[in-house]
């Protein structure tokens, strides 16, 4: 209360007219009291066992929210490995086409090369692809559950096919 009156002074209007208001409601914790209810309150939560909280377990997975987080890390895996990349190749001795060359020289079989475009293409074509369903969404279009399930069900679709399609014609 004090530093609200150094603050304000006792002619502002703040205290003027919630003055009486102020004082009533700062009052002093009792840190005691507090502590005593928390402790009951996790005791009682630990007797029922209880979760700390609503915890995934007790959720069914849906569509949406797997895309969400398939989106989300997605974005942390790129928002990672580029710049990491990037800085390796920039520091590293050679040329682009010297390491090309070098994993073409390691005469590892067709479906590995593939695998490993489909793992490398898809995060980006995904994220790509979401990130257009995400800018939809700004403009207050597609929200509603059926628009939502359909365009998450197209956005996976499409991203597996453009995948599909980078990896076999690269």
């Amino acid at each position: 209360m004090a530093q609200l009156l150094r603050q304000f002074g006792r002619q502002s209007c703040l205290f003027r007219h919630h003055g009486a208001l102020l004082q009533k409601s700062i009052q002093p914790m009792a840190s005691a009291t507090a502590y005593e209810e928390m402790s009951d309150f996790w005791a009682k939560n630990r007797k029922l066992n209880r979760p700390l909280s609503p915890h995934l377990s007790i959720y069914k997975p849906q569509l949406t929210s797997m895309l969400s987080l398939c989106h989300r890390v997605t974005g942390i895996i790129m928002g990672v490995t580029v710049p990491a990349v990037a800085a390796v190749l920039l520091v590293s001795p050679g040329d682009f086409t010297t390491y090309i060359t070098m994993i073409r020289d390691l005469n590892l079989s067709p479906a590995l090369i593939a695998a490993a475009k489909y793992i490398l293409g898809f995060p980006v074509i995904y994220h790509y692809i979401n990130g257009i369903r995400h800018l939809a969404w700004d403009w207050a279009v597609g929200f509603s559950l059926k628009d939502t399930y359909r365009t998450g069900y197209f956005v996976f679709a499409l991203s597996l096919f453009l995948t599909a399609v980078c990896v076999h014609m690269i």
